[in-house]
C-alpha cells in the first residue's frame, strides 16, 4: 500500500480505537474531573479527601449510570478527534525526524518523544473547544459552570459563545497545550520505545503493545496530572457579566493559588482516577489500533 494511503488509513484507525476505548473508561474520566475540583482553593492539609472509587460510588448513588457516563458521546468524539492528530501524526512526524534510508536502524528515543510531542501539541490547539465542552459536561449540575443532566454539547457550545464569545472556547488553551505536548511525548514515545524489547520477551505482539501502553499510561499520569488540574480549574471557573475570570488570571496565577492554598499535592488531585482512566484507556486504544493496523495494513 502506498505511503499516502497508509497514512490515511492510519488516521482513520487512530480515531476509531480511542473512541471505542472511551466507552469503558469514561466513568473514571468523570471522577477525575470531579476530584480535580474537590475543595477548590481550600487548605488540603488535615482535610479528608475523597478517593476515586468513593467518588464514582457517590456519582452512582446521586446520578445513576447516566451520571457515570456523563458526556459519553462527546467524550468518544473528543477521543476520536484528538487522536487523529496525537496518534495519526506520530508516524508522519517521525518519518521527517528519522529517515531510515539515511540512518538505518530504529529511531532514537528523543525523536520518538519529539514526534509524540508534535502530534500532542497540534491536537491541543485544534481541539481545545472539545476539551472545554467535555469538561463542563462532566461537572456536577450544581457547580457554577456545570450543566444540567441531559444537556447537549451543542447547547453548551452555544452558551459559551453567547456568554464568553468565540474565544471563550479556547479558554485554558495554554495548560491544554502543555498537557498534550508532554502527554503525547510520553504516551507515544515511551510506548514506541518499550514495545520492541517487550515483544522479544512476551508471547504475542498484542501483549507487548498492551504492556508497553500500561507503562506509558502510568508515566503520562505523573507528567500531566498537574496540567489536568489547572485546565479543569480554568475551564470551570466562574466569570463576571463582562466575561472576566473571577478566580484565576491565567495558568501561572492558577498554579500559584493552588500550591499556596492546597499545597503541591493539590496539583495531583484525582491522580488515581486519572490513572484508572488513562491506564486502561491507553491499553485498549493501543491494542485496538494495533489489531486494526495489522488487519488492514
Amino acid at each position: 500500500m502506498p505511503n499516502d494511503q497508509q497514512y490515511a488509513a492510519g488516521f482513520a484507525i487512530a480515531a476509531a480505537g480511542p473512541a471505542m476505548a472511551a466507552i469503558l473508561t469514561n466513568p473514571a474520566d468523570v471522577a477525575k474531573t470531579r476530584l480535580a475540583m474537590q475543595r477548590e482553593l481550600q487548605p488540603s492539609k488535615g482535610a479528608r479527601m475523597m478517593g476515586s472509587f468513593e467518588c464514582m460510588q457517590q456519582i452512582w448513588a446521586r446520578e445513576g449510570f447516566a451520571g457515570l457516563q456523563r458526556g459519553l458521546w462527546f467524550a468518544m468524539f473528543r477521543e476520536a478527534t484528538k487522536n487523529i492528530f496525537r496518534i495519526g501524526c506520530f508516524e508522519p512526524i517521525l518519518s521527517v525526524l528519522h529517515d531510515p534510508k539515511a540512518n538505518p536502524g530504529p529511531p532514537s528515543f528523543a525523536n520518538r518523544l519529539l514526534a509524540g510531542a508534535g502530534g500532542g501539541a497540534i491536537s491541543a490547539l485544534v481541539c481545545n473547544p472539545i476539551d472545554l465542552t467535555k469538561t463542563r459536561l462532566q461537572l456536577e449540575a450544581s457547580h457554577s459552570r456545570g450543566t444540567p443532566a441531559g444537556a447537549s454539547a451543542a447547547q453548551l457550545v452555544a452558551q459559551v459563545v453567547r456568554e464568553e464569545g468565540v474565544l471563550g472556547l479556547w479558554r485554558g488553551t495554554i495548560p491544554t497545550i502543555m498537557r498534550s505536548t508532554f502527554g503525547g511525548a510520553v504516551l507515544m514515545g515511551v510506548h514506541a520505545q518499550l514495545k520492541e524489547p517487550f515483544a522479544s520477551h512476551l508471547p504475542s505482539v498484542a501483549m507487548a503493545d498492551a504492556s508497553a501502553a500500561l507503562v506509558a499510561g502510568a508515566a503520562c499520569v505523573v507528567v500531566i496530572n498537574p496540567t489536568d488540574v489547572l485546565r479543569t480549574r480554568l475551564y470551570s471557573q466562574p466569570i463576571t457579566k463582562t466575561g472576566a475570570p473571577v478566580l484565576y488570571k491565567g495558568v501561572v496565577d492558577c498554579t500559584r493559588q493552588v500550591v499556596a492554598t492546597e499545597g503541591f499535592q493539590g496539583l495531583y488531585k484525582g491522580a488515581m482516577a486519572n490513572f484508572y482512566r488513562m491506564g486502561p484507556h491507553w491499553v485498549l486504544t493501543i491494542t485496538v489500533v494495533g489489531w486494526m493496523k495489522r488487519a488492514l495494513l
